[in-house]
């Protein structure tokens, strides 16, 4: 299911990303998507694991809903249907955080990441009933909420704590009151998306209906993490090993620290260096495609072959490199110029990329297609 963002990224970026919610209505076709896929998903979870929860105005002791049972010697888990289907019909929400490895959502989940140009954490929500799961609150990323089945209500406000980071979730404030103005309230049907920046205040109320929706949260790169990766190199400031006795006696090394460490957070070498270390930790899901890149017998792609590349954000280094998937993989002016215009134009064919790079040969750039294949650099789109 492709998304069709109804929208230029640039303008996107510059109106909307990290300011103001925004609505993207009948942007892709969900009818390939139904309860099967739902309950398949969610039986293939890792249901011990935090990440699954059923959430009940508060969140419900797995005890409750969760058993542990012996399976030929090695301990494994299964739902107490009955008491999960109780809950569920009394107004419980299912959630899974963190989905992965399921191709239909890791889809949704490349596509979000390649529009906000952002690493992306994926949470499926199931309801039934009118009741709300969580009260009004902020979240502490940008989360794209993609309606997949039935319909979902979202009352937001804007924001009285701005760009809260991630150890400042709207339980440790309660001296902050939720504002009384409403600034938007929608009815998210199937085939919508909802773009909600950090620290806007959301409630998610289902309509007495089935309903089933993704949060796709985005993590872009923040000056707090940049000060944390910076911390490695205060060891090296002499001034930062000496003993403290008093202020006034440590006036001079204070400036001292503050001297050198401000030279550093202004060196676009550490900046860089930064940025390669953020990039070298993100991975793009990908689906395996064993039958062609593990087959010794191919040795080049279908030209009808769609492909996209594996990269969430595209950050060239002086030194003629970039890193995707965590790969890091030396560009020359072809490759460079390939690279740029994957992620420009995802979901592109073989065919497609070749008519577009004439000035070389199809077979050229069907042998580095496949070479960035293999890397993982680009993937495979079934």
């Amino acid at each position: 299911m492709l998304i069709e963002f109804n929208i230029n990224k640039d303008v996107f970026k510059r109106e909307f990303l990290y300011k103001k919610p925004l609505i993207f209505k009948q942007v892709f076709d969900y009818k390939g998507f139904s309860w099967s896929d739902v309950n398949e998903i969610y039986s293939r979870a890792d249901i011990s694991h935090r990440d699954l929860k059923l959430m009940n105005g508060y969140e419900v002791s797995k005890e409750e809903y969760i058993e542990a049972y012996d399976n030929l010697g090695v301990k494994e888990y299964r739902y107490i249907t009955s008491n999960l289907y109780d809950y569920l019909r009394k107004g419980a929400t299912l959630v899974y955080n963190r989905i992965k490895n399921e191709p239909i959502i890791d889809n949704f989940s490349r596509q979000i990441s390649s529009f906000a140009e952002a690493h992306t954490i994926t949470g499926g929500y199931a309801a039934f009933s009118s009741k709300s799961s969580y009260k009004s609150h902020w979240d502490t990323r940008d989360v794209y909420a993609v309606q997949l089945l039935g319909r979902k209500r979202w009352i937001l406000k804007k924001p009285n704590f701005e760009l809260p980071l991630y150890m400042q979730q709207t339980k440790y404030f309660s001296d902050i009151q939720e504002p009384e103005e409403v600034y938007m309230d929608v009815v998210l049907e199937a085939g919508d998306i909802l773009y909600i920046p950090r620290g806007w205040w959301h409630d998610p109320l289902p309509l007495d209906e089935e309903t089933f929706h993704l949060a796709i949260a985005s993590f872009a790169p923040t000056g707090f993490e940049y000060m944390q990766w910076l911390q490695n190199f205060i060891p090296a400031i002499l001034e930062s090993r000496n003993n403290f006795t008093n202020f006034e006696c440590d006036k001079a090394l204070l400036d001292g620290i503050n001297e050198k460490f401000s030279e550093i957070l202004k060196e676009k070498e550490y900046y860089q260096s930064f940025m390669a270390h953020h990039l070298q930790n993100h991975h793009v899901a990908s689906t395996l495609s064993l039958d062609v890149l593990g087959n010794c017998k191919v040795q080049e792609l279908n030209i009808n072959q769609k492909i996209c590349l594996n990269a969430n954000l595209i950050y060239f280094f002086e030194e003629g490199f970039v890193i995707i998937n965590g790969n890091k993989v030396n560009v020359d002016t072809i490759s460079l110029e390939l690279i740029q215009y994957l992620f420009d134009n995802p979901y592109s064919s073989v065919a497609e990329v070749s008519s577009k790079f004439d000035s070389y040969s199809s077979e050229k750039v069907n042998k580095l297609l496949f070479k960035l294949a293999l890397e993982n650099v680009i993937g495979l789109v079934k």
